[in-house]
């Protein structure tokens, strides 16, 4: 049997320490240096909430994706990720520079073999209420990597869902309606199509940051379509138990949002949700903490 590391974090574009309003490379070194720091280190990390150029990063010079992986080959000498970002959003004023960017990102160690990825079209999956406002909705995708492992085909999906609708639920309310709003119900059946015409084999992963509590009914949504979460299967509790450990914090609110499901016939030998809060190597680097485990292919 063949086994690989995964990872998922919404990395709040490397600037957690400035709200979020600019990475300076001191934070990104510690990002690196936390991910190198693990004791099973991983083979492919997906990242949510990353900038390509904008006058919020910088127009020119390495992007946050190529400071990162620069940072993490000096955190782990001995292993080279390939770096993948996945295009999402551009918000300017007219023709103007980009005020800021955002968009996914996959990093692969050298030694898994990549046999496809969409980086250069990602598949578009936004839900859009009212088309007189899409220019101001953002962007939501889905990013695809093939890889080959120990001679099996594993497609991976990384996505970043839209927060409950605004109008539908209320401002007051959004943080206990995470995963109910219409408009994340509809992404959901968008995602479940761009997965079954992108994947070729029987093993598949979905991560990322699905704006979705356990047991909402986008949750069950995915999970009604064949779909394991494993952190629930390795920890053997049930998914609406999973809501204790957050995994995503707002000022007082703490949530669990960021998921990875796959296909049943994919073991996990181990897995973690590191949690938002604690003194952990993860704590204070982002509005989010990772979640990460090692899957097995029978």
């Amino acid at each position: 049997m063949s086994g690989l590391n995964i990872m998922t974090w919404n990395v709040r574009y490397f600037g957690h320490g400035t709200r979020g309003l600019r990475a300076f490379d001191g934070w990104i070194r510690r990002v690196a240096s936390a991910v190198g720091g693990m004791q099973q280190l991983p083979d492919v990390i997906a990242l949510q909430e990353v900038e390509t150029r904008s006058l919020r990063v910088g127009l020119s010079g390495p992007t946050q994706l190529e400071r990162f992986a620069e940072h993490l080959s000096l955190a782990i000498p001995d292993r080279t990720y390939r770096p993948l970002y996945y295009p999402a959003h551009r918000y300017a004023i007219g023709d103007g520079p980009a005020l800021y960017t955002t968009g996914l990102a996959m990093l692969v160690s050298d030694h898994v073999e990549v046999l496809h990825d969409n980086s250069e079209d990602p598949h578009a999956i936004t839900h859009i209420r009212a088309g007189r406002l899409s220019a101001f909705k953002q962007a939501r995708i889905v990013a695809h990597v093939r890889l080959g492992v120990g001679g099996k085909a594993l497609d991976l999906f990384n996505t970043h869902m839209s927060l409950p609708a605004f109008f539908e639920v209320g401002p007051h309310r959004i943080h206990s309606k995470m995963g109910h709003g219409s408009n994340q119900l509809a992404e959901v059946e968008q995602l479940q199509s761009v997965i079954e015409e992108c994947r070729t084999g029987d093993h598949a992963v979905l991560m990322g940051d699905l704006n979705t509590a356990p047991a909402s009914p986008a949750y069950n949504a995915i999970i009604d379509n064949g779909w394991v979460d494993a952190h629930a299967s390795f920890t053997e509790a049930a998914p609406d138990l999973l809501g204790h450990i957050a995994t995503a914090r707002f000022m007082h609110l703490r949530m669990h949002l960021d998921h990875v499901f796959a296909t049943p016939n994919i073991l996990w030998t181990d897995f973690k949700a590191h949690g938002v809060d604690g003194a952990g190597p993860f704590a204070g680097l982002s509005d989010h903490a990772p979640k990460s485990g090692r899957l097995v292919l029978p």
